[in-house]
């Protein structure tokens, strides 16, 4: 799967919003961020932290 740039922010608000999870946990029916994505994700956040 080729990770496309622009939804990087996209899931990563999913996320901070608590709607989706960077990791499955296992519970019923959550929404988890796919796994390509997740690293870039966990960057973009660390990322976004970091600046605030």
């Amino acid at each position: 799967m080729m990770v496309k740039q622009y939804m990087i922010p996209v899931y990563a608000l999913l996320v901070k919003s608590g709607t989706w999870v960077i990791e499955p946990t296992g519970a019923a029916g959550e929404k988890v961020v796919p796994e390509a994505y997740r690293v870039p994700v966990a960057e973009y956040l660390a990322a976004q932290e970091a600046a605030a």
